[in-house]
């Protein structure tokens, strides 16, 4: 056996392996710091060109919305100044990086005040009151400006910024590690489609809600240029382009809600909330399955996918819980169908943050498998409502509830498929255990009372016909019956999974149960004199059978 001893120079020993730990602002090259000044001057000049302003004696904006423009413009190149000060060189720089891959996509936009400013659908800058022509001003040739230095400044910073091979930064940039997932692609992907969908619901003759469909030509390519920027920085895939995208969507996303919220006759609109989730789960998809850059166990890494999936499940889920679902003629409709989504969100997002822990992750999962279930139980009974009253006829538009309802159900089905993988990876041998026959008869009882709880209804009154299983089949039936196969099989699976195992998917069937027992107190009023249906006191019964399952399991460990 041979063995070579290399004795390390100064410029590549062990301490400048690690070169996150040392290269502060001094030691970073000189294109990163130039390229750092450049993105400061760059926000200068935007902030400097919206306070001049971009159109001549044009209209006041919609609400007061200099501050927040300001916050946004200042937040690139503060974030990656701190990242570097804080001896983060390379995450800064990456900041610079995916900031600028939405620079393109902006400054097209924004050209658009160039070409004709009636037109564009910006009401944090103006809000037109009449159809007279308006003019670019001097504000807009800096804002313009602003944004070249911005791109300018993610040229300069990508890859090594001109660090010659050999040096500490350059170490790091070699190894920096890149992570260009699957879930990644799939929230960029998710994102750019939110930026193509229209900034708000516009009553406004003068202000157009236009997507991408609806925009004038310019505005077309700047919606699309800014979707691929987002998918660009996927491809990427390092912590701090991650960061910077999200920074950039922001700077276009959130003055869109924030004028569907604050400015007269506008309404939010689901698109630029559907960004916004999107970055955020491209963002915490790279950072949480980037932690370890070497020895990475895979299964850990999956579960950390999984709980990024849950936790925007569960966010997505919320949400739908918390807005529109039918409007009629435009008026906004009480509805009950998408309320049971708050117990559902709530519970998938509580057991997803676990995931992300690697000592916690694995003795969840079950449960978080389990609770999944609960996406699918609201999302068809939310679903159903919306093809039953688009069905008859009426002048029924549907609200942003439905796009987060489409959102949760699909993360929870990735997230699904990502733990049953994680489960069958860590499983390895299958293993004889004698059964428990004192386990028998809770796990019996639990799945008997399964069965009614999901198949008989939770409330009742005159004149209301919920969905069943047996009778009354209908979109939300689906839901019913997926939740119920949950419970029986995890039943079934019990006497034969390993015990702390077994009790973590029993108590997660439990917190299922749970949510399907909210829903009397959560939609009662939907019906004049409704008491109390046999699906409740049977959920309430299922729940506390499985709960005492679980701790009988759990004490045989």
């Amino acid at each position: 056996m041979t063995s070579r001893i290399t004795t390390p120079s100064p410029a590549d020993s062990p301490a400048d392996d690690r070169a996150g730990a040392r290269v502060g602002w001094a030691q970073s090259p000189v294109q990163l710091r130039l390229a750092l000044g450049l993105a400061a001057l760059g926000a200068f000049a935007q902030i400097a060109g919206i306070a001049i302003g971009l159109v001549d004696h044009g209209p006041p904006p919609g609400f007061s919305s200099f501050p927040l423009l300001l916050l946004l413009a200042a937040l690139p190149p503060a974030v990656a100044m701190g990242l570097v000060a804080g001896k983060r060189p390379v995450v800064g720089a990456g900041v610079l990086v995916g900031a600028a891959l939405l620079g393109p996509g902006r400054l097209l936009g924004d050209l658009q005040f160039l070409v004709d400013p009636l037109v564009v659908s910006r009401p944090e800058i103006m809000v037109p009151t009449s159809l007279a022509p308006l003019h670019a001003g001097a504000g807009l040739w800096l804002l313009l400006a602003g944004h070249l230095l911005a791109i300018t400044a993610g040229v300069l910073a990508a890859n090594r910024a001109g660090a010659p091979y050999g040096t500490p930064y350059a170490a790091e940039v070699h190894d920096e590690v890149k992570q260009r997932s699957p879930v990644g692609l799939v929230a960029a992907v998710v994102a750019a489609f939110g930026l193509q969908l229209a900034p708000f619901y516009s009553g406004n003759a003068f202000l157009l809600a236009e997507g991408l469909i609806d925009s004038p030509w310019l505005g077309r390519f700047a919606l699309l240029v800014a979707g691929i920027g987002v998918v660009g920085a996927a491809l990427v895939g390092t912590r701090g382009a991650a960061v910077g995208v999200v920074l950039g969507v922001a700077a276009i996303a959130v003055p869109q809600v924030a004028a569907g919220l604050w400015v007269g006759l506008l309404e939010a609109a689901p698109g630029p909330c559907v960004a916004l989730l999107g970055v955020a789960g491209l963002a915490v998809s790279v950072w949480v399955t980037t932690r370890d850059e070497q020895g990475t166990d895979p299964v850990a890494a999956v579960h950390r996918i999984a709980g990024v999936l849950g936790v925007l499940s569960g966010l997505s889920g919320i949400a739908a819980a918390t807005t529109t679902v039918l409007a009629v003629d435009g008026v906004e409709q009480e509805t009950f169908s998408n309320r049971l989504f708050l117990p559902a969100g709530i519970l998938v997002a509580a057991l997803a943050i676990p995931l992300l822990i690697p000592r916690v992750a694995a003795p969840v999962r079950p449960a978080f498998a389990a609770a999944l279930a609960s996406i699918a139980l609201a999302g068809t009974s939310t679903l159903d409502a919306v093809v039953t009253a688009t069905g008859v006829g009426a002048p029924i538009s549907t609200g942003a509830a439905v796009w987060f309802t489409a959102a949760a159900v699909v993360f929870a089905g990735a997230a699904t498929i990502t733990v049953l993988f994680a489960g069958n990876a860590e499983r390895g041998e299958p293993q004889d255990r004698p059964l428990d026959l004192a386990l028998v008869a809770p796990l019996a009882v639990a799945g008997l009372l399964a069965v009614g709880a999901f198949g008989l209804p939770v409330g009742k009154a005159r004149g209301l016909v919920p969905p069943g299983i047996w009778t009354e089949f209908r979109l939300a039936s689906l839901g019913l019956l997926l939740a119920v196969i949950t419970v029986v099989v995890a039943v079934a699976l019990t006497p034969a999974s390993r015990p702390h195992r077994a009790g973590a998917l029993l108590l997660g069937c439990a917190g299922l149960v749970g949510v399907r027992a909210m829903e009397y107190p959560l939609t009662s009023a939907r019906a004049i004199g409704s008491v109390p249906g046999p699906g409740l006191w049977l959920s309430l019964a299922c729940a506390a059978a499985l709960v005492v399952a679980a701790l009988m399991v759990l004490s045989r460990r």
